[in-house]
C-alpha cells in the first residue's frame, strides 16, 4: 500500500515525548528509537534493520516506511526505494506500508495517518531531512509519529538528525551548511543535535562548531546551552530508551558525544568529544557512560592470510638499529624473522639472493612477497639504503609492488620515501615506494605525544584510553608530513599527529599510510619510536600500525587462464624472469582461472609436481581458491593431485599450494636465521597443471 500526494516531504516532530525536565537530554519514556548514522554497507544496514524489526515485535509487526526525504521529484517511485526493498524482498516482511506526501494539507488528514495509527514501528529513509520538516512538522502526521512511541512502538531510520531537537545540515540550498534555514527537528531526543557519518566524512569538528554557535545562528526557541551533540559514524546506530543510549552496528562502530557543559575556553578540538564504541551505553540525562564497552575490537592475533611463509621480516642491518625482538609481533602472535648484523655481504645475501636462494629471503621465485610485511628499524636511511645496493633496493620495491606491506620507524620511514624536505630529485638509496618527500622534525632525543584523529584507521584495532592520545614516545631526528598542504594529501592517510607545542611538527603527521593500488601492499610510516616498548599504549600504537599494514596486502595475482586439455608447465626459475610460468615456493599459492560455459560440465583439474614436494589443489567459484574456503579440494602428502567435479557455469579459480617448507633456526650469532631441511624449495618446485572439460552426462544416464 502507498498513500501519496504531490507537494512536500515526510517524518517526525519537535514535540517532546515524555516527561523529562526541559534542560535535560533524553529520549522517549515509552518506546524506542533506532537512529542510524548513514553508510553504504548493505550488510550492516540489514543487521540494524533486523534489530529495528525485533524491537517492533518481529516479522509480523506492522511497519510504516516514510521515504519522503529521498526526493522532491514527482517522477520518483517511492515504493521502490532500496530500504523498502530491503524490508519486503530481502527480509520478506509482509506488513510493510509506504507512507509519503510533500503536501502538508494531506499530512493533516485522517486517511493519510490511518496506517501510522496501526503501526508498531515507523522507519524514515535517508535523504534531505528538511523535506521531512516541510511536510510533517507540526501536523497531525507528526503527532501520530509521537503517538507510536507513546504506545511503546519504535521509530528509526537513516534520517538521523530529524530525531533530535536541533536539525543539523538542514539548509534547503546547501546541505554542507551546519546551521541552515531549517533548524527544528522532531525532538524525539530532547535538547540534542545529531550528525551522521562523522568519521568517514571527516565531520568530527562539525558538532563542536554547531554547539559553540559563535555566529549566534541557532533559533532562540532552541535552548542552545542545554544541547548535547551526538555524532554517529557510518554503518553505526544508536538505540535509545528514555535516557539510555546503546551503540550498535559494525564491529568498529563509533559514536562521538559532545557535551559543551564540560568544555573550557582552552579545550582542544579533539578533547571536545568522547568516543563510544560498539556495545557502549551512555546516560543522556546524566551525561556519563554507564557501560564501559568503550573500546574497539582488539585482536591479539592478526588475521592470517594463507600463501605466505611468515608474517614479518624485520630489517636491522647495516647502519640500522640491530633490534632482535619485535614486541608488537610477539604480543600479536605473529611469526617473524630478522637480520640484525653489520655484515653487508650477509645482509645482501638475505635481501637480494645467494646461490641457495636466488631471489633472497623476502621474495618467492616468481617475485611475489614471501613475508606479509617488512619492518625497517631506525638508524641512517641513506647509508642503509646505499648498503643494500641497487639489487637490494629493487628487491624491496618488488616486494611492495607485488603486494607485500611495508612499515618503518624513523629511518625506516625516511627510507620508503622519495627524498627529504624540499629537495627536487629522487634520493639515491631511498626506495620511493612512498612517492613523496618527507620532512625532518629536527627534534633530537625527545619525548613527544601523538594525537590519534577520530577518523584514524588505528582506532579499528586499539582505543588508546578513549582520549585519542598517546604520550611519552621516544623521538630522535624522525620525519613528519604537513597535513594542510602538499600533493601527498591526495593519496595519504593521516593516522596520528604530533603533539609538540611551539615546534614546527606540531599537529603535523606523525604516522601515515599510503597504498598505491589494489595490487600493491600498504606503507605505514612511523616518524618516532614506539616499537621498543613491550606494554601499554605505545605497544598498542605499534600493534595497530602493524595490523593496518598487514591488512593492506595486495590482491592475489592470477597466473593465467587454463585452456581445455592444454598442459601448462610451471617450470621456470627466477633468472628466467617469466613469473607467469615460474616454480612455486614454500607455503606459496599459485592461482589460475577457467570459465565454465555449459551447465554442470564434468571438469578435471590435475597437477603433477616435482617429486619430493607436497602439493595441495583447490577449486572455488568467483574468487581465489584457498584451503580455508575452497568448495573442492585435494590434499595430503605427495606431488600429484586430481579433482574431478561437476561444476556450475561461471568463472572458477584454481589454487595450487606447495605445503613443503624449510626449517628456520637462529644462527649462533643471533643476528640472522639459517635454513635447513628441504632447502631446494627456496628456488621453487616445478609442476604442470591441466584442465580437462567434458559435457555433463544426460539426466537419464545419471539415473
Amino acid at each position: 500500500m502507498m498513500i501519496s500526494c504531490t507537494a512536500a516531504v515526510a517524518v517526525l516532530s519537535l514535540s517532546f515525548v515524555g516527561g523529562l525536565a526541559k534542560a535535560e537530554t533524553g529520549g522517549p519514556l515509552k518506546g524506542t528509537l533506532v537512529v542510524v548514522g548513514g553508510g553504504s554497507s548493505e550488510v550492516e544496514l540489514e543487521n540494524i534493520f533486523r534489530r529495528f524489526v525485533e524491537l517492533a515485535g518481529g516479522d509480523e509487526a506492522n511497519i510504516v516506511i516514510v521515504p519522503t526525504a529521498a526526493s522532491s521529484g514527482g517522477e520518483y517511485d517511492y515504493e521502490k526505494h532500496e530500504q523498502v526493498s530491503l524490508a519486503r524482498d530481502t527480509l520478506g516482511l509482509k506488513n510493510v506500508t509506504v507512507v509519503h506526501t510533500h503536501d502538508r494539507r494531506t499530512a493533516e488528514t485522517e486517511e493519510f495517518v490511518r496506517p501510522i495509527r496501526n503501526a508498531d514501528a515507523v522507519w524514515f529513509t535517508g535523504g534531505l531531512e528538511w523535506r521531512l520538516v516541510d511536510a510533517y512538522l507540526g501536523t497531525l502526521t507528526e503527532r501520530e509519529f509521537k503517538t507510536v512511541l507513546n504506545r511503546g512502538g519504535v521509530i528509526g531510520g537513516s534520517s538521523a538528525s530529524i530525531q533530535g531537537s536541533l536539525l543539523v545540515r538542514g539548509d534547503e540550498k546547501d546541505s554542507s551548511v551546519l546551521i541552515g534555514d531549517h533548524q527544528h527537528g522532531f525532538g524525539f531526543i530532547s535538547n540534542c543535535a545529531i550528525d551522521q557519518e562523522v568519521i568517514v566524512g571527516k565531520r568530527q569538528n562539525g558538532l563542536s562548531k554547531i554547539l559553540a554557535d559563535s555566529e549566534m545562528r541557532i533559533d532562540k526557541e532552541i535552548d542552545r546551552k542545554a544541547l548535547l551533540g551526538i555524532g554517529i559514524d557510518a554503518d553505526t546506530a544508536i538505540v535509545v530508551n528514555g535516557s539510555e543510549l546503546e551503540v550498535i552496528g559494525k564491529s568498529n562502530s563509533r559514536v562521538l558525544i559532545y557535551d559543551p557543559q564540560s568544555w573550557k575556553p582552552d579545550t582542544l578540538a579533539h578533547k571536545k568529544y568522547q568516543t563510544l564504541f560498539k556495545g557502549a551505553k551512555y546516560d543522556l540525562a546524566g551525561r556519563k557512560k554507564i557501560v564501559e564497552q568503550s573500546s574497539p575490537p582488539s585482536p591479539k592475533v592478526a588475521r592470517r592470510t594463507s600463501g605466505f611463509y611468515k608474517e614479518i621480516f624485520m630489517s636491522g642491518g647495516v647502519r640500522l638499529s640491530s633490534r632482535k625482538r619485535l614486541f608488537a609481533a610477539e604480543s600479536l602472535g605473529l611469526t617473524y624473522e630478522y637480520y640484525a648484523g653489520k655484515d653487508g655481504a650477509r645482509q645482501n645475501e638475505i635481501i637480494w639472493g645467494s646461490e641457495m636462494d636466488l631471489n633472497g629471503s623476502l621474495l618467492y621465485p616468481d617475485g611475489q612477497p614471501r613475508f606479509r610485511m617488512i619492518y625497517v628499524n631506525g638508524g641512517s636511511a641513506t647509508l642503509h639504503g646505499k648498503s643494500l645496493e641497487r639489487p637490494g633496493r629493487d628487491a624491496l620495491r618488488q616486494f611492495y609492488n607485488n603486494g607485500g606491506s611495508y612499515c618503518g620507524s624513523c629511518a625506516g620511514s625516511f627510507l620508503s620515501g622519495r627524498n627529504t624536505d624540499s629537495r627536487q630529485s629522487r634520493r639515491l638509496g631511498y626506495l620511493h615506494i612512498f612517492p613523496f618527500n618527507t620532512l625532518n622534525t629536527g627534534l633530537k632525543k625527545e619525548r613527544v605525544g601523538h594525537f590519534i584523529p577520530a577518523d584514524s584507521a588505528l582506532l579499528r584495532y586499539r582505543s588508546f584510553g578513549n582520549d585519542g592520545y598517546v604520550a611519552d614516545i621516544y623521538h630522535n631526528n624522525g620525519n613528519w608530513l604537513s597535513v594542510v598542504e602538499g600533493e601527498h594529501l591526495k593519496s595519504t592517510e593521516i593516522l596520528a599527529t604530533y603533539d609538540t607545542p611551539d615546534r614546527k611538527p606540531h599537529r603535523g603527521a606523525a604516522i601515515w599510510a599510503h597504498k598505491a593500488s589494489q595490487s600493491t601492499g600498504r606503507v605505514v610510516n612511523i616518524g618516532s619510536h614506539p616499537e621498543g616498548i613491550s606494554s601499554g599504549e605505545r605497544l598498542d600504537l605499534t600493534e595497530a600500525c602493524f595490523l593496518y599494514a598487514l591488512e593492506g596486502n595486495g590482491k592475489p595475482q592470477v597466473k593465467g587462464r587454463l585452456q581445455d586439455s592444454i598442459v601448462r608447465e610451471m617450470t621456470g626459475s627466477t633468472t628466467d624472469a617469466e613469473p607467469a610460468f615460474t616454480k612455486i615456493g614454500d607455503r606459496q599459492y599459485h592461482f589460475f582461472t577457467f570459465d565454465v560455459s555449459r551447465e554442470e560440465p564434468q571438469i578435471q583439474i590435475e597437477i603433477k609436481g616435482e617429486p619430493g614436494f607436497d602439493f595441495h589443489l583447490y577449486l572455488k567459484r568467483n574468487s581465489v581458491a584457498m584451503q580455508s574456503d575452497a568448495s573442492h579440494a585435494a590434499t595430503g602428502p605427495g606431488s600429484a593431485k586430481v579433482i574431478n567435479a561437476q561444476l556450475s557455469s561461471g568463472r572458477w579459480f584454481v589454487g595450487v599450494e606447495c605445503v613443503t617448507n624449510v626449517v628456520a633456526k637462529l644462527h649462533e650469532s643471533k643476528e640472522y636465521f639459517v635454513y635447513s631441511g628441504n632447502t631446494a624449495i627456496l628456488n621453487g618446485a616445478a609442476y604442470e597443471i591441466t584442465m580437462t572439460a567434458a559435457a555433463a552426462p544426460s539426466r537419464e544416464k545419471q539415473k
